[in-house]
């Protein structure tokens, strides 16, 4: 793979793991405000879901390192991708402030239904953006569980809320991780009963030392870490996990080689201190305003 097609699969990568929190934490309060549960605890830091419509900008610019089939070549452009993602992302961002200003259930309703509506299109362009001939029927349903485990797993992995909602939080975090790894598999166990080999290209590239390591990795992580870890109480080392797990598994569904990984890291180390900069800097404004 070229070092474009590397650079664009890390991005893709860390804007999937990042973003699942911060997306799943919003529709976290909106399904507590529907159904009045007392959910508000998981809503992120206000500055997050405006952060993520910069990243998702960058999605429409890494479809450029995506070679398109003709009968995709427009509705999988750069520019269509990258108006999607920024759009989604907005309206986001504007539901995310809506409930934490006190957003009315019928709001809230409506802001579900508008993501029930728009997240198959979305998954379609951020988990399968790269490979335009791999289709996935429950790529939307693959998101939201992402999301929602992504939210669920930093909850518990800052130790937020208080200990019912943390315990709500613990088996709703399992449920999904559950779920991804179930759709996935089943994605697979269609193709191969089917007998579909022209499908197959996707899993192949996959295969080897590499891509088992990464399954295992999210298997473990993601699965079998947080029941025993939840079992004897560690919350936050089992939200933690589940983080990680998230992290192998985009690695291994969006793939990208060696130099990918090597990016991957390198990526969230600037973000993460472009992040913390920013935090110290509006400390500093809020202490001296």
């Amino acid at each position: 793979m070229s070092v474009a097609g590397s650079l664009a699969a890390a991005w893709r990568i860390l804007f999937l793991t990042a973003g699942a929190p911060v997306i799943g934490a919003v529709l976290l309060a909106a399904i507590g405000r529907v159904t009045g549960a007392s959910w508000q605890a998981a809503m992120p830091s206000p500055i997050a879901p405006r952060l993520l419509i910069a990243g998702a900008a960058l999605i429409g610019i890494a479809q450029m390192a995506t070679p398109l089939p003709p009968h995709l070549a427009l509705w999988m452009s750069p520019l269509f991708v990258g108006v999607r993602a920024v759009v989604a992302t907005g309206l986001l961002a504007f539901a995310g402030a809506r409930l934490r200003g006190g957003a009315t259930v019928t709001e809230a309703a409506i802001v579900l239904a508008l993501y029930a509506a728009l997240v198959t299109p979305i998954a379609t362009d951020w988990l399968l953006g790269h490979v335009p001939g791999h289709a996935v029927s429950s790529a939307g349903m693959m998101l939201f569980v992402e999301q929602i485990a992504g939210a669920c797993a930093l909850t518990l992995a800052t130790g937020r809320g208080e200990a019912r909602f943390r315990a709500d939080m613990g088996k709703l975090m399992v449920a999904a991780a559950l779920g991804l790894g179930y759709l996935a598999f089943m994605d697979y166990l269609i193709i191969w009963f089917g007998n579909l080999p022209a499908k197959i290209g996707f899993y192949a590239e996959r295969d080897g030392a590499a891509g088992g390591a990464l399954v295992w990795a999210a298997l473990l992580l993601g699965l079998a870490a947080p029941i025993a870890l939840l079992a004897t109480g560690r919350q936050r080392l089992a939200g933690t996990a589940v983080l990680a797990a998230l992290l192998a598994f985009n690695m291994w569904w969006i793939g990208g080689g060696p130099l990918a990984l090597v990016l991957v890291v390198a990526l969230a180390v600037a973000g993460w201190l472009g992040v913390a900069a920013l935090v110290r800097w509006r400390g500093g404004r809020s202490a001296h305003g």
